[in-house]
């Protein structure tokens, strides 16, 4: 089962690291998407607005990464591949909080 804050490698323009942001009520509905923040390994970004740096020990991926909320995509669930990592809450509340500050929430 997918799960809220967990890091998976993502088919999307290119293969690249995501984390699951969806809330657990839309994950437990037998529904086919979900919501992604794409990461990134250019650490210099983790000042931008929203970033969170993210350490590797936390993703599972070899290097540290940085969550690009802005990049918030709606994915289709079996684009979900290979699972890394799962981050711990308050990780994932600091990308909430990344999210809101992008659309102005």
């Amino acid at each position: 089962m997918v799960a809220r804050g967990g890091v998976y490698w993502v088919d999307l323009d290119t293969r690249r690291p995501c984390v699951v942001v969806s809330s657990e009520d839309v994950l437990s509905v037998e529904v086919w998407q979900t919501h992604v923040v794409p990461l990134t390994s250019h650490l210099g970004r983790a000042g931008l607005a929203g970033n969170v740096p993210l350490g590797a020990a936390l993703t599972g991926l070899p290097m540290d990464s940085v969550a690009v909320p802005l990049g918030l995509e709606l994915v289709d669930r079996s684009w979900l591949a290979e699972r890394t990592g799962q981050l711990p809450e308050p990780m994932t509340d600091s990308i909430d909080d990344g999210i809101r500050a992008i659309l102005g929430l």
